[in-house]
């Protein structure tokens, strides 16, 4: 029997739900899914002072990282080593295990797919990992699909997730809260007279002996004292170097290596702010702890060579004119501040060797 056109458009709007939900099950089984077996599951967790991870294989994707640096906040890292998500949002669900009649699939949030990059997690971490934890699955599915006509489906499995997660935040607990670049120039400000650290100090201190000892790429700790105004520079000298070998004691009696430190004094000739106020005389009575690395000791050669490069042009300039002369001055006392205090260590004062014990 022959239909007429509107019979036949009749029919194509009736039969189109029909379609459409025959063709998303084509796409489902069109989906590449990845994930762990049951008895292949296995989560590692890897500590540092500096680093937390965990690790979970995923065959024939990739892996899954849980990680916190630090100083940083914790991320959740998908990183494919043959096809990578699709471009654009990729869903995260729970996906209880077909022996849960008592759990449905559940809403975890999403992340963003660039096609290239591993996928990146930073938010709703806390529901993914109790998730894991309850023994739930988590899956991972673009919300497009790839040029090869698929989607693409990851599933980070639950099992053995428990024991490795403990011995993770275990060591996210322990990790050190703060970074080389946090501590690298750190300014510790005393009082007029005093005779020991004050116990904000003491802390600044804490933290540099703590990272010293955790980080073998420190290679050694600069000190440089400084002050206010004195009646003679002989006075502001030793104002100064007791300031210095307070510090210096404070480090060594913490378990730091004598040897790394290097301890200068300088009396009141750098000041960086105006002495004439209360609020300047503070801020010029400050000891400065730096630590040295190979990039910051790279960076100091390369200064001391441009500083010394100055004096020698300085110098051939005086010579060729037949007159006094000396080199510029820094354009503030910040820079001036801070060419003494990156000038070659075996050059300053040292600290009574009894401190050196």
């Amino acid at each position: 029997m022959l239909l007429s056109a509107p019979h036949l458009l009749m029919l194509l709007l009736f039969k189109l739900p029909l379609l459409l939900a025959l063709l998303g099950c084509a796409q489902l089984l069109q989906a590449q899914v990845y994930s762990a077996s049951f008895t292949d599951s296995q989560w590692t967790a890897q500590s540092g002072p500096f680093a937390c991870t965990l690790s979970h294989k995923i065959p024939g994707f990739g892996s899954a990282r849980f990680a916190r640096n630090a100083g940083a906040a914790e991320f959740l890292e998908l990183r494919h080593t043959s096809q990578a998500f699709p471009v654009g949002p990729v869903r995260i669900e729970s996906m209880p295990p077909m022996w849960r009649s008592d759990a449905s699939p559940a809403d975890l949030g999403q992340a963003q797919s660039s096609g290239v990059e591993p996928v990146k997690v930073t938010l709703n971490l806390v529901a993914i990992t109790e998730t894991l934890e309850q023994g739930t699955n988590v899956v991972f599915s673009s919300t497009r699909i790839s040029s090869g006509g698929t989607s693409l489906r990851v599933a980070l499995a639950a099992r053995n997730f428990g024991s490795a997660f403990g011995q993770y935040r275990q060591c996210i607990e322990g990790l050190i809260p703060y970074t080389f670049d946090q501590l690298s120039r750190t300014v510790i400000n005393y009082t007029s007279n005093a005779d020991d650290l004050s116990v904000v100090a003491k802390s600044q201190l804490d933290k540099i002996v703590r990272y010293t000892k955790a980080d073998p790429r420190v290679l050694g700790i600069l000190i440089d004292a400084h002050s206010d105004k004195f009646a003679t520079p002989e006075a502001g000298q030793e104002a100064t170097q007791r300031q210095a070998e307070l510090v210096t004691r404070y480090l060594i009696d913490k378990g730091v290596e004598a040897n790394t430190i290097a301890t200068r004094w300088h009396g009141d000739k750098f000041p960086i702010a105006n002495n004439n106020s209360k609020a300047g005389q503070a801020k010029n009575r400050r000891v400065t702890v730096r630590l040295e690395n190979d990039t910051t000791r790279r960076e100091m050669e390369k200064k001391i060579a441009a500083i010394k490069l100055a004096e020698q042009q300085a110098a051939e300039k005086a010579a060729a004119q037949s007159s006094a002369s000396s080199v510029a001055l820094p354009s503030s006392l910040q820079q001036l501040e801070q060419m003494v205090e990156q000038q070659d260590i075996t050059r300053g004062k040292q600290p009574d060797t009894a401190l050196m014990r």
